[in-house]
């Protein structure tokens, strides 16, 4: 048995901590002691608290009116100390005293230095074992207790913990200042928190009868009142909804300079990297706004799914983090439904299919036993495929019986401890419905369905046959007898209008009867885009619906062309039809369709193109990206107009970024160049939603002069009076050079820390992505894996899967590499990335012919945007006609002064926290 899955014995129960911390801003180390109430079941001469990289000095228990000296011993492996006594220990209550010494970590973990330039602060992040490296403590999520802060640090220094603040008293020589905070609510240990340094706050609010901060470093605080305005919306909006009062006695949240998991719902004090909570609502864009508002919905969200109710085990992750993914959506909906959030945040979604639709994903709930197997479960399958099926469930259900069924699970379980099947059980019971026997097909079985769709019939008699099989990315995939509860809705017009019908598929298949009046005009049969799950519609149903594309939502159109591209992956269509479809969507104008369909799909195309290096086909593609999107920056133009809204000028933001990034066109590249130049002398000169594609374009097409400048704006406003995200902004875009003295320049900035590690990560994943930068991110990466080993260990394996991305040219030497470093750590993540290496070199393997007579075709003289023509036969032979582009029409866009300023509209939402933030920095600047 591997010694690192080690449990602690239940015979020990800690009820409460006393906990006095010496620690200074500017040292390496701290001292401590910690008083533990415990509670001794059975009878033992052994107690075993988690210990890492503690050096316990005294080891002292009071029980029965004795006191016995243990002699203490540390277990590296298991990480904890063992405390043997003298004699057996009696059951009962009893009174553990530790003495101790620690390290502030260099990493991202435990407690540990965030610092970024100037700024710099002592904070902790303990989720998923980083308790253990700051106090002996029981870190197993079952293990709840109170906690009791007492913490001396520098006089000038502002603390901050879970629990309301009682005393800050100066020592009698001044060199020293001790803090004291009310005892907390039980908790469990990966949710006590701390923050030491230069910190301000907002003024306190008062919501129900309590008090909400934000903080930041000081002279920053004012960027806070956007968090603070909206936790206040929040606060009612959530207390209603569980029926549950906000359970703890304050929310403070801070905001840090470096910090590796996004944002960290501990208990009361929330802590999260700057540029997810900080704003400045005058100069901020539509989907920084957006993501600052669903991280704090997330996290907030936490404070009943996570805190009040708590897991009992990591394997049960999801109930916390696909909840409160979900809640957090679901909340920022209600209250504010022109962020359109759940159209925003279905490429989130999208990204969890594409994992599950491997052979090697795994289940929602992942059994776990070892601190490296805990972090694997930090990823899309947890958050957005969880997420997913809570928003299924909830919309089969009602929002009346899933209400009715979270309140009382949240009475029964408040302050303890629960598992996912106690929330199917008051699910099931408030709704009347089978939940449990649903949420188990979706929870307890890796994959999901593909739903094939046939028209039978017609009039009176038309009916729809579905069947439902598992869906597989790879072709010719060995078939699954898999069987899942779903719970379809389908979307449909007939001459009487348009219906939805809906229908609990358990068995393989089923005949679905539709009422139509007249001819059906068209079907769809994941309405909404809310089923967790793929389509596959007959080439009739198809036909029909192609001709009436602009009768499906923003979602459903989204969906369509994400698993038309399914379908080419796993070989059932041909990927001439699926650029059809791709053409063909192009024409509409709502900013989340073009924002997926430049972010995912072109990028795509692009990377099978570039990959093959056929300079024509290439050429052609980018004259077909021209050719789609000319238009509408000519329309659109640069400069943003006073008051429009929000949607148009983050449309503009995605139509500039296809001219320039995927066109290359020459007048759009030029005019990028001119706005980089106006923002880089003042962020508020242009509108903020588009601030970041000039950033971008000009640094892909940019020399070493562009990038000293790059790194001069970088520095100057680390190091002045700029929002986050004006400063982010001229940091993840290193990755986006590609000259290779350039690229080799970024890497030595990296391994000299000149970044913090949030927009470390993402320079080096995007570059590991992208063609022209591949081989050389991973010969850097092998040598760096040491070293995000040491600060980061949380993130291995995300970069682990991350290598998928990479050319089947390198597989043999990423296998060999991660086969002799991993050490028998990561094998999910690590055959997941194989497969994702030997699908992609299969799939641009086999549409190769395709693909590139596709892109070589002279244009067309029809409208490029006439509605496609389909071909889903599983090995197609010849291309569809190409929809190749005359040349642009940019040169008639203007440019002019433009309002507002910063933030990232590339950037990715989606759930808050650790997978939300991994989402963004992995997929940067696209």
């Amino acid at each position: 048995m591997n010694p690192k899955a080690y449990r602690l014995p239940t015979s020990v129960l800690p009820r409460h901590y006393d906990i006095t911390l010496d620690v200074r801003p500017d040292g390496d180390e701290f001292h401590g002691r910690v008083v533990i109430t415990l509670d001794l079941t059975a009878p033992t001469n052994t107690i075993e608290p988690h210990a890492r990289t503690l050096d316990l000095t005294a080891a002292r228990l009071t029980t029965g009116g004795r006191d016995l000296t243990g002699a203490v011993t540390a277990d590296a492996d298991r990480e904890i100390a063992v405390i043997r006594f003298p004699e057996t220990l009696p059951t009962g209550p009893a009174t553990l005293d530790l003495t101790f010494t620690g390290k502030v970590s260099d990493g991202l973990e435990g407690l540990f230095r965030s610092k970024d330039g100037a700024d710099e602060l002592l904070c902790t992040q303990c989720e998923a074992t980083g308790a253990r490296a700051i106090i002996p403590c029981f870190d197993e999520p079952l293990f709840k207790a109170r906690f009791t802060w007492h913490v001396t640090t520098a006089p000038d220094a502002t603390v901050l913990t879970n629990g309301p603040l009682v005393t800050a008293e100066p020592s009698a020589d001044g060199a020293s200042k001790t803090w004291t905070f009310a005892t907390t609510k039980p908790m469990s240990t990966y949710l006590i928190a701390l923050t030491i340094g230069n910190l301000a706050s907002s003024p306190e609010r008062v919501v129900n009868g309590v008090p909400l901060r934000i903080w930041a470093l000081k002279g920053k605080e004012q960027l806070g009142q956007f968090a603070l305005d909206y936790t206040a919306r929040l606060l009612p909006f959530y207390e209603d909804y569980f029926a549950v009062p906000y359970h703890f006695d304050k929310l403070d949240q801070v905001g840090v300079p470096a910090f590796g998991a996004g944002a960290m719902e501990n208990a009361g004090l929330i802590v999260s990297q700057q540029v997810v909570l900080l704003l400045d609502p005058r100069s901020v864009s539509r989907r920084q706004e957006l993501l600052v508002a669903e991280v704090i919905a997330h996290e907030f969200a936490h404070m009943w799914f996570g805190d009040l109710v708590t897991m009992k085990w990591w394997d049960d992750l999801w109930l916390n983090e696909a909840f409160a993914s979900w809640m957090s959506y679901h909340a920022v909906d209600a209250l504010s439904p022109d962020y359109r959030v759940w159209d925003e945040v279905q490429g989130g979604f999208d990204r969890a299919l594409e994992t599950d639709g491997l052979a090697g994903t795994h289940p929602i709930y992942n059994p776990v036993e070892t601190p490296s197997a805990i972090s694997e479960n930090f990823d899309d399958i947890t958050y957005q495929k969880g997420g997913a099926v809570l928003r299924m469930v909830h919309d089969f259900l009602g929002d009346d019986a899933f209400r009715a069924g979270l309140r009382t699970y949240m009475r029964e379980f408040a302050e303890g401890n629960a598992a996912g099947a106690d929330l199917w059980n008051h699910l099931q019971r408030a709704a009347d419905q089978p939940v449990g026997r649903m949420m188990e097909s979706w929870v307890m079985q890796p994959g999901h369905p593909l739903i094939s769709v046939t028209l039978e019939g017609a009039g009176a008699q038309t009916h729809l046959r579905v069947e439902q099989r598992r869906f597989f990315s790879a072709a010719h995939a060995a078939p699954s007898d898999q069987l899942w509860q779903v719970p379809l809705a389908i979307r449909y017009e007939d001459g009487a209008g348009i219906h939805e019908v809906r229908h609990l598929l358990a068995e393989r298949a089923a005949s679905i009867p539709l009422v139509v009046s007249g001819d059906l005009r068209w079907c769809y049969a994941n309405a909404g885009e809310v089923g967790f799950y793929r389509q596959q519609l007959d080439p009739s149903l198809l036909q029909r619906l192609l001709a009436q594309l602009d009768r499906l939502s923003a979602a459903e159109q989204k969906g369509l062309l994400r698993d038309q591209w399914a379908l080419v992956a796993n070989g059932s269509q041909s990927i001439a039809a699926y650029l059809d479809v791709l053409g063909a969507l192009t024409r509409g104008d709502d900013q989340t369709l073009i924002g997926q369909i430049v972010g995912d799909h072109l990028h795509r195309v692009e990377n099978l193109l570039e990959l093959d290096g056929d300079e024509q086909a290439t050429a052609g593609f980018r004259a077909w990206v021209a050719r789609h999107f000319a238009a509408k920056l000519a329309a659109l133009g640069f400069a943003g107009q006073a008051g429009e809204p929000s949607e148009r000028a983050q449309l503009r933001a995605y139509v500039v970024s296809a001219m320039t990034r995927f066109a290359h066109d020459p007048t759009a590249i030029e005019q990028a160049r001119t706005w980089q130049a106006r923002e880089a002398a003042d962020p508020t000169a242009m509108d903020p939603n588009l601030a970041p594609v000039v950033v971008g374009a000009a640094a892909q097409f940019g020399d070493a002069a562009t990038y000293d400048s790059y790194r001069g704006v970088y520095e100057q406003r680390k190091a002045g009076e700029f929002t986050p995200d004006q400063v982010e902004r001229y940091a993840v875009v290193f990755a986006r050079f590609q000259q290779p003295d350039l690229v080799a320049r970024t890497f030595t900035l990296v391994t000299e820390d000149f970044f913090p590690f949030q927009s470390l990560a993402g320079i080096v994943a995007t570059m590991l992505a992208e063609p022209p930068t591949q081989t050389p991110a991973w010969e850097f990466l092998k040598g760096y894996w040491p070293r995000i080993q040491e600060r980061a260990p949380f993130v291995a394996p995300f970069v682990v899967q991350f290598t998928g991305n990479l050319p089947a040219s390198l597989r043999a030497d990423v296998a060999a590499f991660w086969e002799a470093n991993l050490h028998g750590e990561f094998a999910g993540p690590f055959a997941r990335a194989m497969e994702q290496i030997d699908q992609s070199a299969e799939v641009q393997a086999r549409t190769r012919d395709n693909l590139l007579a596709y892109f070589r075709a002279p244009a067309p003289t029809n409208d490029a945007g006439a509605a496609p023509t389909t071909n889903t036969d599983q090995a197609a032979t010849s291309p569809s006609a190409p929809q190749t582009p005359a040349p642009p029409a940019a040169s008639t866009a203007t440019a002019s002064s433009a309002s507002a300023s910063p933030a990232q509209p590339e950037q990715s939402t989606g759930s808050g926290g650790f997978s939300g933030w991994l989402r963004g920095v992995f997929r940067s600047n696209r």
